[in-house]
């Protein structure tokens, strides 16, 4: 009987590290897609348009890469822009490229898209401009001679402030 009862425990102690140690990765990709592929905004100021693999084209010139979905209904995009655009105070370095990650989220069949970062994301980015330049005044950064453009610290995925959201419009 004491034999039994060893092997039940050993049997009992293997199956719960089994399952604290598989650890399944969910992915919410295709359903994302699914959600999203051929349907299409318009609106006074832009076009958009989501292709077969979950990819954005923006006024059919404009790329946004499906990086990866957060949730069936909120998705995760690369944009790669000049960095100019990203901030009034890099307007005068139009020639540097950086690739930003985006939030967009549906809900009631309406499109949004995040619109800013976290803090932590602002005072990393803060710390590497006043490494790399000066702030001339609040909107006016100047870049050193030296400056490490390379180094920039491009937002990640997990960047996304997923509460500042606008609606872009309704999805057909």
């Amino acid at each position: 009987m004491s034999y039994i009862s060893i092997i039940l425990v050993i049997l009992l102690v293997l199956a719960v590290l089994f399952f604290i140690s598989n650890k399944s990765v969910v992915s919410y990709d295709n359903a994302w897609i699914r959600l999203v592929k051929n349907r299409t905004i318009k609106n006074e100021d832009r076009n958009y348009l989501f292709k077969e693999d979950g990819e954005m084209l923006i006024n059919n010139s404009k790329k946004l890469i499906f990086f990866k979905a957060k949730y069936e209904n909120m998705a995760v995009y690369s944009n790669t822009d000049y960095l100019n655009k990203f901030m009034l105070v890099f307007s005068g370095y139009p020639s540097i490229k950086v690739t930003f990650m985006e939030g967009y989220i549906i809900e009631n069949g309406n499109l949004y898209y995040t619109y800013a970062y976290k803090p932590s994301y602002y005072t990393k980015l803060n710390n590497w401009m006043k490494l790399n330049g000066v702030f001339q005044s609040k909107e006016n950064w100047v870049a050193n001679k030296n400056v490490k453009w390379n180094t920039f610290p491009s937002p990640k995925s997990y960047d996304i402030n997923w509460e500042k959201k606008a609606m872009i419009g309704t999805l057909s």
